[in-house]
């Protein structure tokens, strides 16, 4: 197979994006606090077991319920399920006692946003001990930092160690403890003896000795540029060659409540001093990375900072609602805060406070994006607030709207757009963005991944996912900026897949999906060139059943047909059918669906959540066809068509097997979310052919055209699908037609610089592709091509971390040449200009 390609680096499009490869940071998967932020200490300000703040927790202590009604996994602190199960229980978690007692205080705390401290009375030889993430990880010959806040009731030597779990001490250090009422800071250096990745820290006496510790924390002396965040995670990140890093979210900006909401005033300053908050991802944060370490971050990193700011509402798609106007004013003087404190100068509070901390200099802020998700009038409201007072304090920032604004009449800068679905789309989607105006605000598209369908974080999603950056690459112009999501996954403590970058508690990879997205962030360009292109295209392959829907109970129907052979009713999806003489009735009935895969709390918890919501009772009845799911087929059935009933019939129906919500309850039936499917809806005379996407939301636009539909009558439905659309028939008369969009095999786009072209290719085909190239311009015979190739189900893992990589070679190149193209391959050739 040959596709031919032709490279104008004459005909400049226009300058590439200088950011438009980002990372998006969320604390999701447990990737602050025993992630980037390598706190070695589970629940080290002994507040996890606490109620959330807000919310009412269940008898069991299973699940918390926000005031919206959404319920989280909470098992008395221990968070998910899965995360429970693996560990011994415990009162307090994270922490276990022997020969010892305690409580948990929540008055004489250490401080005013402490809300807990933790009294242990040891008898002699008794200890406290904490078992870390999944293990307190050490390292043969490396430093560690410990130290805590506390009070003793007597003068006593306390000994602090790293041990193995059978209790062989790793290294050691003593600690003389002073009487008195009042907390002091005790501090301690270790130095592992052994390497041990499934250790703990162990505090004894070997006297009886009652003892408060107010705050505990055990880190890693040697940090990424000395500034406190874990090394190996900070260096995947800078091998992204990202330029911006949005932080700190994502749904944890909104909160699961007012109560629990992002606000920056608590993520700074001494991390003992900060409040914590519970997490919609099921655990609590101590928010020890906060706005200034994401801040330093960036500058280690040469990155630039967007923040996200709460902007007066909580998480809309957990049934949020604005706050106050009041709270919303509070919300908007944070954001003032924040800024200052990002670019003020010394002269300024904030900017006092930062040099305080440490950092006398402004740091870099470029974007502030306000608000996360957001959306509707509400929204409108607060971000016309919001961007009409920071705007003005603060000219040289570049503010993101969560959603079109500007179509309301206000202005906008930047729009961010979410992007999370099944391969499909990503690949038939390359020419989103060619048509948008662009006179209108510039787009961020802020959120983006394969996980629909697919969420095993295979070569398959890197190659949509890529494939769709192509085509955003032809559209810089528009598109500025780009970031994947989630960034991390803590394997140990996983909420959300697929995630880019997975770690535990030593080792770290990146999916196939990282690979890709460096690869196409390697190599940049300063212009994008004109390319003309022509090769093969093929039709998106869909498979599934045959189904019919309708609104109102009583529709009539006989005689299915699936291949010209008859075909029962196999599944009820809404509603139940029922037969009489061989004719067939939509009516009321059938199993209600069912939440399963958590908690007997959480399951039943998010059911009744999910009503209250509307996603469950859906007035419409609706009943899929036979076993076996097909590409091409010919479906046909008799309705009785009824002028105040609408007629839906359903193709490829197909009910993906995924997991990406395994963070709560799934609802394992089929339903209007869960199935994909195209459709032909009949109402008033008139047909409509479209084509849903994962998630319930159209890839195209409807197709509509006036029908001879019979009322009061029965028609003869059929419709005929193959991998190039569907035609639609009524009583043996084509009525509408809907074709697929074929989309290319091999996806390109051209840059240049000054000594350099860089060509980039994706090869979606099974097959390898011959691709014949033309340079308008002197390039030597020699390039480089680096390449991303794989079989479709390809994986990373801890045992094979670069199973899917990029490896270089040379090439032969020169004005002409070809280039073969491996099979499933996201390529970068690099041609030197003479």
């Amino acid at each position: 197979m040959r596709d031919q390609l032709v490279i104008h680096t004459h005909k400049v499009k226009f300058d590439t994006a200088p950011e438009l490869y980002g990372l998006f940071f969320e604390d999701i998967n447990r990737a602050a606090d025993g992630g980037l932020y390598p706190e070695m200490i589970r629940n080290r300000a002994f507040e996890d077991s606490l109620d959330p703040e807000g919310c009412t927790v269940d008898e069991n202590r299973k699940i918390f319920v926000n005031p919206y009604g959404w319920p989280g996994a909470f098992n008395h602190g221990e968070g998910m399920d899965e995360w429970a199960a693996a560990v011994e229980e415990t009162e307090i978690p994270g922490w276990y006692v022997r020969n010892a007692s305690w409580r948990l205080l929540t008055s004489a705390t250490l401080n005013s946003n402490r809300k807990a401290a933790l009294e242990v009375t040891f008898a002699p030889g008794g200890m406290l001990y904490n078992i870390g993430y999944c293990g307190v990880p050490v390292k043969k010959g490396e430093a560690y930092q410990f130290y805590f806040w506390g009070k003793a009731q007597t003068a006593a030597t306390l000994r602090v160690s790293l041990a193995s779990e059978e209790g062989v001490c790793l290294g050691s250090a003593e600690l003389s403890l002073e009487p008195g009422d009042a907390y002091q800071r005790y501090d301690c250096a270790l130095t592992a003896l052994q390497t041990d990745y499934r250790g703990r820290l162990v505090l004894e006496s070997d006297r009886e000795l009652t003892l408060v510790l107010g705050f505990t924390s055990l880190m890693p002396a040697k940090t990424f540029c000395g500034h406190g965040l874990r090394e190996d995670l900070a260096l995947a990140l800078k091998n992204t060659h990202a330029q911006f890093i949005r932080f700190p979210g994502g749904c944890v900006v909104e909160g699961i409540n007012e109560q629990n909401a992002l606000r920056f005033s608590r993520t700074i300053g001494p991390v003992w001093e900060r409040p914590g908050a519970q997490l919609m991802w099921h655990y609590r944060t101590t928010n020890g990375l906060g706005f200034h370490e994401y801040l330093q971050l960036c500058e280690d990193l040469g990155m630039e900072a967007m923040y996200v700011a709460n902007c007066g509402m909580s998480c809309q798609a957990r049934h949020g609602c604005g706050f106050s106007e009041e709270v919303t004013r509070e919300y908007l003087e944070e954001a003032r805060h924040a800024l200052e404190y990002a670019l003020g100068g010394e002269d300024t509070p904030y900017g006092s406070l930062r040099a305080k901390y440490g950092h006398r200099e402004p740091f870099r802020l470029k974007y502030m994006e306000i608000g996360n998700e957001n959306f509707g009038p509400e929204y409108d409201a607060r971000y016309q607030l919001f961007y009409e007072t920071l705007k003005k304090e603060y000219p040289q920032v570049l503010f993101i709207s969560n959603s079109h604004t500007e179509r309301q009449g206000l202005p906008t800068e930047y729009a961010d757009e979410h992007y999370y679905d099944a391969p499909e789309f990503f690949l038939e989607n390359t020419d989103l963005f060619d048509d948008y105006d662009r006179k209108g605000p510039k787009i961020f598209v802020g959120e983006y991944a394969v996980n629909g369908g697919n969420t095993i974080a295979s070569m398959e999603c890197a190659l949509a996912e890529a494939a769709f950056l192509l085509g955003i690459e032809n559209n810089q112009d528009i598109v500025k900026l780009t970031a994947y999501a989630p960034l991390f996954q803590n394997s140990d403590y996983t909420a959300w897949k697929p995630n880019l970058i997975v770690f535990n508690n030593h080792q770290v990879y990146g999916i196939p999906s990282y690979h890709a997205i460096s690869l196409l962030g390697k190599y940049r360009g300063d212009q994008v060139v004109e390319l003309e292109h022509s090769g093969s295209t093929k039709p998106p392959v869909y498979r599934g059943l045959p189904g019919l829907l309708c609104e109102k109970e009583g529709l009539l129907f006989r005689n299915v047909r699936v291949n010209g052979t008859a075909a029962e009713v196999s599944r009820c999806i809404y509603g139940t059918v029922r037969e009489e003489n061989g004719v067939y009735r939509m009516t009321d009935g059938g199993e209600p669906h069912r939440c399963t895969g958590k908690s007997r709390e959480w399951n039943d918890a998010f059911e009744t959540f999910l009503a209250n919501r509307g996603f469950q009772e859906k007035p419409v009845y609706w009943a899929v066809f036979g076993q076996e799911e097909l590409e091409e087929y010919t479906f046909e059935v008799e309705i009785k068509a009824e002028p105040d009933n609408s007629i839906t019939l359903s193709i490829w129906n197909h009910h993906p097997e995924t997991d990406a919500g395994c963070n709560e309850p799934r609802d394992v039936q089929w339903n209007l979310r869960s199935v994909r499917n195209q459709v032909w809806r009949i109402e008033d005379g008139v047909g409509a052919t479209r084509t849903p996407r994962f998630f319930d939301k159209p890839l195209a636009k409807e197709e509509t055209a006036t029908i001879p539909v019979r009322y009061g009558e029965y028609n003869q439905f059929k419709i005929v699908c193959d991998h190039f659309g569907y035609s639609c028939y009524i009583n043996g008369e084509l009525v509408q037609e809907r074709k697929h969009v074929l989309h290319p095999l091999v996806h390109a786009s051209a840059s240049q610089e000054r000594e350099r072209v860089y060509l980039k290719l994706v090869n979606t085909d099974e097959e390898a592709h011959s691709v014949q190239i033309h340079v308008d311009c002197a390039v030597e015979e020699r390039g480089i091509a680096e390449v991303l190739a794989a079989a479709l189900e390809s994986t990373n893992s801890f045992e094979e971390p670069q199973c899917v990589s990029a490896r270089e070679m040379e090439i032969t190149a020169g004005e002409e040449f070809t280039y073969l193209a491996p099979a499933h391959s996201v390529n970068v050739l690099v041609l030197r200009k003479k």
